[in-house]
Formats: C-alpha cells, structure tokens, sequence
C-alpha cells in the first residue's frame, strides 16, 4: 500500500530540458508498484527519482535503493521526504555517469525520450541486474516490440533484444503525468537473459551495418565488415539467408548466426 504520506505537492518547476513529467496517477503508480513484485529482499536502482512518487513506496518495500537524480532542486526534496528512512542512497548526478559494482535485483525508472537511445542501447553493459521496469513514450515501447520488416524495428530494437526479453506491461495515458506531455506511455519489462555466444560489440557493428542504408540489400551493405562482396553472398547463402534480403528482414537469431559466421571468416583471414 502507498503511504498518504506521499503528497503531489510540486515545488519545484519541472525542467523541460530534463524531460521531467511527474506521474500524479496515484492508481497508475500502484500499478507500477504491483508490477514490480518485491519482496523485500530487493536492492533497486532508480533512474531519475524526481519527486520521489516511486522512491517512497520502493524504500519501503524493498531491502535497499539507490536513487539517481540530476536536478538540484529535485535532490533537496528527496533528502527531506525520505530523511526517516535507512536504505536509501540518494546519488546526486547524471545517471550516464553513475558507476556501480553492485547487483540491482530491479532498474526502474520514467526515462525521457531524449535519454531512452541513449541509456536502453547500452543498459546491458553499465551495470549488472536481474531485470528492469521502465517508463517510456509508446514510440519507444513499440520498437522494442517490433517485428523483423516493420517500420519500428531497427537497431534499438536489436540493441535491447541482445540481453532481454521484452514485454509491454500496460499503457499508462498522458494526462497520469504534470506537466501532460504530449504522446502517451507505456510500462515495459526487460529480463536480463545471458550473454550470447558472439560478443555484443561485434554483433552491433553486423547490425549498424545491416540498417545503414534499409533500402540496399545484404549483398551490397555488409561490404564495409572487411569482407568482399563472393565472400558476404557465400556466407548469407550458407545460412539459408537470400542475399538479395534487407537488413529490416532478419530475425534476432538470424542477425547472431550471420555475425557469428562473419567474424568466424574474418578471424581465419
């Protein structure tokens, strides 16, 4: 249950150049809470904590949390809501520079659209944790969702796929937010899976290169992975995969075995 302890009185103005939207909704922030299912047991990082609507609740329910947030203002707040409480961390800085060898049971966060590229294409490799719930703008959910020849998929999308399995957990509309953006939001879910079997750095540059130009088939857009055009058809061909495809076109598994063949080639010269 959330404390009424925690009131939506917002004293600060919310800082556009931040991307700050505090949730008001307080059934949709029970929402989240049930969706995170803690135990108790839990050591939480949260990105971007703001006024603290999910910080209070967290610090009651789990083990320990560590709270990020940029904006001042915001900071001082936070250190005066949750002065009672013990198992807080309150981290005052830019989350893209926070460091970490803890293990997070849980990363949540209402991510900003300017963030999102930024923090999801990489969250795998900057810290370790169990699984993550965030925030995002519908855009953003629908391309970690999106199937191989749509319009949503993309690098991203494979990005996130490499480590996760993804869901989308429910919609959450823009006027649950101050100040109402203007596109709605989506809760997403992305459990950490292991590492695959080809590096994820070598795998991303098979990727970029797959969407550098959508419109140009295989054959013609892996040329710049330091192989030649016979060597690049002869791969995909062995693959089951028609050269003459698009990037946009291929699955996950079909994006690691080509990258894992590719570098298997380049390895042996």
């Amino acid at each position: 249950m959330v404390s009424e302890r925690l009131e939506y009185i917002y004293s600060t103005r919310p800082k556009k150049s931040l991307g700050q939207h505090y949730l008001r909704d307080r059934s949709v922030l029970k929402k989240i809470i049930d969706s995170l299912n803690l135990t108790g047991e839990e050591v939480v990082l949260e990105i971007g904590a703001g006024h603290g609507e999910l910080t209070f609740p967290l610090a009651q329910k789990s083990k320990e949390v560590w709270a990020v947030e940029i904006d001042s203002s915001s900071v001082y707040l936070l250190k005066e809501r949750l002065k009672d409480f013990n198992n807080i961390n309150i981290i005052h800085g830019n989350i893209l520079d926070f460091q970490s060898d803890c293990f997070f049971d849980l990363i949540v966060g209402n991510i900003p659209y300017y963030l999102s590229g930024l923090l999801l294409g990489n969250l795998s490799e900057r810290w370790s944790y169990k699984r993550a719930v965030f925030t995002l703008q519908r855009e953003v959910g629908k391309r970690l969702i999106a199937n191989p020849g749509t319009k949503d998929y993309g690098v991203l999308t494979l990005a996130v796929w490499y480590n996760h399995k993804v869901r989308i957990l429910f919609e959450v509309p823009k006027e649950c937010f101050y100040p109402v953006p203007k596109v709605d939001s989506v809760v997403v879910e992305l459990e950490r899976v292991k590492d695959r079997e080809v590096e994820k750095g070598f795998f991303m540059k098979v990727v970029r290169s797959a969407f550098s130009s959508r419109r140009k088939m295989l054959k013609n857009v892996l040329l710049d992975l330091g192989l030649d055009r016979e060597n690049i058809i002869e791969i995909l061909q062995s693959l089951g995969i028609d050269p003459r495809r698009r990037g946009e076109t291929l699955s996950l598994e079909e994006f690691l075995n080509l990258s894992k063949r590719i570098y298997e080639t380049t390895l042996s010269g």
